[in-house]
């Protein structure tokens, strides 16, 4: 309720075409450094924002008689199908039984009686991506090994972010009527990103045994990553869009205007206090009209979120000798070819682990 469509080209499988150029140096024997063009374009993504299976176009509204530009034939729309000025108009309810309080612009949908219809499975999201990829992998030497990554990159969509099962994937569109103009950064771009991983064993260091012991084999490691923070969604356009077409617009930007009031990653901002975005940046189309925005902007991003994980770790290992073996006093003592014992009554067994080794834990938490 209300019914929903499966797409008549449901389960098309996606297609990708890609393609990279690399290049890559080994400066010494242990340090290496890779750069790549990477590349790919995406087709027949599901993006079931792409459809609108009951829709009230402007074009619909000029064959019934009506100008959405106008502003009495807006109000019209907006009134009950029951009232006096649309009855003047020569509109009637459009089956027995339709509710008398829906506006005409609901009595005037292709299919009135329903809402808007869902739609799944529809391919129709493509998918473009450009990114200069560049890595420097340092090989184990002296206790250090490291691997760093950057990636500069362009990932367009057009309201196909991906692929899943039903209702999972929509994107945000602004006018569903003109797709070649859904075109914009992807909701999941990261222009740049940058990682590096590490390991790094202490050496055991001086000459005396305990000091080396205490200090030798502790291992340090990480793995920091930082990007670019992820876009906003442009602000909806309050220009009562959605009462007249059931399609919501988005708002246009200002030129000239700048979208934050205050830098989200200055750590600067108290917000019990502060605003941090500017509604000066962004203005609504004119009545009934839809807006010229991209969903999102490249300018126009959440604060960065760095994901930063440390590590510090000690192998201790403890010598625990196995039960002698007791269960035949007069069991005579064996040896192998190269004078090893090997049995006997009182014979440890050197290969196997005592069946109950100790064992312990150390737990530490910090939070902030």
């Amino acid at each position: 309720t209300p019914p929903t469509l499966i797409d008549r080209n449901a389960g098309r499988p996606p297609r990708m075409n890609q393609w990279n150029i690399a290049l890559q140096r080994e400066i010494t024997r242990d340090l290496l450094v890779e750069a790549a063009y990477v590349g790919n374009r995406g087709v027949w993504f599901l993006s079931n924002s792409l459809v609108d299976l009951n829709p009230l176009t402007p074009q619909r509204l000029l064959a019934a008689g009506l100008d959405i530009s106008n502003a009495a034939d807006r109000a019209l729309l907006t009134s009950p199908v029951s009232s006096a000025a649309v009855v003047a108009r020569g509109f009637r309810a459009p089956y027995a039984g339709f509710p008398t309080g829906s506006t005409l612009a609901q009595a005037l949908r292709k299919y009135p009686q329903f809402g808007n219809l869902d739609i799944q499975e529809a391919p129709l999201g493509n998918s473009w991506y450009d990114s200069l990829q560049m890595k420097l992998t340092k090989r184990t030497s002296h206790g250090l090994d490291v691997a760093a990554t950057f990636a500069g990159q362009k990932e367009p969509s057009n309201g196909g972010q991906g692929y899943g099962t039903f209702n999972t994937i929509t994107g945000l569109v602004n006018d569903v009527f003109n797709r070649p103009n859904q075109k914009s950064i992807s909701s999941q771009s990261e222009p740049f990103a940058f990682s590096v991983a590490y390991n790094y064993q202490l050496p055991a260091l001086g000459h005396n045994r305990w000091a080396r012991a205490a200090v030798g084999g502790w291992t340090f490691g990480g793995i920091l990553r930082y990007a670019s923070g992820l876009p906003i969604p442009v602000p909806t356009a309050q220009n009562n869009l959605s009462a007249l077409l059931f399609r919501g617009a988005f708002a246009n930007r200002v030129p000239g205007q700048p979208l934050f009031s205050k830098d989200l990653n200055c750590r600067c901002i108290d917000p019990n206090k502060d605003l941090v975005l500017n509604p000066a940046a962004w203005s609504d189309p004119a009545p009934g009209q839809w807006g010229v925005s991209s969903a999102y902007y490249s300018d126009f991003r959440y604060a960065r979120r760095p994901n930063e994980q440390l590590s510090l770790g000690r192998i201790f290992r403890i010598s625990s000798m196995n039960d002698p073996v007791a269960n035949n006093a007069r069991a005579t003592a064996t040896y192998n070819l190269r004078g090893v014992l090997t049995g006997g009554f009182g014979y440890i067994n050197p290969g196997s682990l005592y069946s109950q080794p100790r064992n312990g834990q150390i737990v530490a938490r910090i939070r902030f």
